[in-house]
């Protein structure tokens, strides 16, 4: 039982942290200074720019992404703006569609990738070999940003501090189904308030893979992509602050997303993220915790968003801990777990957003109506937990796996594609790109 004790005792510290946080996010993003990401200069500083667009078979959405990039408001003349689809060994029309658009856009160049790994952080590393130009954005192939998105998101890079930018995802396929009105709620969540008060606070916002852009050289400084990591995003984020240089969270650099729509894909999409997230923790934990650049509270705020997906474990074991402390007997703290139990049900509703963040976010998105839909993440955070649990123990194998790889000198290959299905149908429902 006293092994209980300490389980729980530090199961309740770490739940209070992120509760803590969100309350301090909350409370940031309602009454706190909010940055402005340099915005001024948008349109003023336009530096050269190379687009790389990683697909494997998105035949569905190629097109609208291209398309998106052609109307782009942005200077497009002698190199300054450029273009790389990399059709990374698709079977199916990506690769013709990419043909298509390079041959009537001097600055679309098409690549086509049957040789190499066989994932997104090859096709990044791919791209950033051949891109001409120092600051290179990043686009999925299902994101359609809007006209301004480029230079909204470029205008940071002026301030030489900035090594990475993320603008705002937004769902656009709302209305497809329940499981994308509750991603949207959790999206809005997640970007108008958690990543705003992170920039705010001069934290660490997150970049997320898609819908921002690195300056090269600081990518080469950082080591490149890492080709072996499910969460290449996750993993460029830490090592650009270990390395000394910031993120720029541009909220008004909005760009649309088409948002998986039944429980089957969001399994999958929800497994990768816990995975990649897991493995950043164990991989850069200590170097967190002993680097010298790094505040104090950047490094509590590292290892919180490294850890997010660890969250639904603790909490399991909470419970299970909790019946175990019941039956066969507790300590003067037990009244304790009362006050484990609100800190846990407020932090866990949603999967990156609390109820105070979700509800601050579509006051400030002025979208009212759709609020009434919270209390169906509730289904949501109880699969999360059989989920993340499963992630988490996966994530132990695999580090095992690649301590032992290194401890003989056998060198792991990349990761393989981990995507979900696009439809296309993001065009006709929900919101409409601007």
């Amino acid at each position: 039982m006293v092994i209980v004790g300490i389980i729980m005792a530090i199961i309740f510290f770490v739940m209070s942290m992120y509760s803590l946080r969100h309350y301090i996010f909350y409370w940031n993003r309602l009454f706190g200074n909010q940055k402005g990401s340099i915005q001024d200069l948008a349109g003023y500083y336009l530096p050269s720019v190379t687009v790389i667009l990683p697909m494997k078979n998105e035949e569905a959405v190629a097109a609208t992404i291209l398309e998106r990039l052609t109307v782009m408001d942005y200077p497009k003349d002698n190199g300054h703006f450029e273009v790389i689809a990399i059709n990374d060994n698709s079977t199916d029309k990506t690769g013709e569609i990419i043909n298509s658009y390079a041959s009537s856009h001097s600055y679309i160049n098409a690549i086509h990738r049957d040789k190499g790994g066989r994932g997104k952080g090859d096709a990044l590393k791919a791209g950033t070999e051949l891109a001409k130009n120092d600051i290179i954005l990043v686009f999925d192939a299902d994101y359609q940003p809007t006209k301004a998105c480029v230079k909204r998101l470029v205008a940071p890079f002026c301030d030489p501090e900035i090594g990475l930018v993320m603008g705002r995802v937004v769902p656009i396929n709302t209305t497809q189904s329940l499981m994308t009105r509750l991603l949207d709620l959790e999206r809005s969540g997640g970007y108008q308030v958690d990543q705003q008060a992170r920039f705010n606070l001069n934290l660490i916002p997150q970049y997320g893979g898609t819908v921002g852009g690195i300056k090269r050289s600081v990518l080469k400084r950082i080591g490149g992509w890492n080709t072996i990591m499910l969460a290449e995003d996750t993993d460029v984020t830490i090592r650009t602050y270990l390395n000394g240089w910031k993120i720029a969270y541009v909220n008004i650099a909005e760009c649309y997303e088409e948002s998986v729509v039944n429980w089957k894909e969001r399994r999958h999409q929800l497994t990768r993220w816990a995975v990649g997230h897991n493995q950043c923790l164990l991989n850069h934990s200590g170097a967190i915790v002993r680097n010298p650049i790094l505040t104090v509270t950047q490094k509590i705020d590292g290892l919180l968003l490294m850890g997010v997906y660890i969250v639904p474990v603790l909490m399991l074991a909470g419970l299970v801990l909790s019946i175990i402390t019941y039956f066969f007997g507790s300590y003067w703290w037990w009244l304790l777990f009362s006050a484990l139990l609100f800190t846990v049900a407020y932090n866990n509703v949603g999967n990156f957003a609390a109820f105070n963040e979700i509800g601050i976010s579509v006051m400030l998105d002025k979208r009212g109506r759709i609020i009434w839909l919270l209390p169906w993440s509730l289904f949501n955070f109880f699969a999360n937990i059989w989920l993340c649990t499963g992630a988490f123990l996966r994530s132990l194998v695999i580090h095992s796996q690649d301590v032992t790889m290194q401890a003989v000198g056998v060198e792991k290959t990349g990761v393989r594609w981990a995507k979900t299905d696009k439809r296309g149908h993001s065009k006709s429902r929900g919101r409409r790109v601007k």
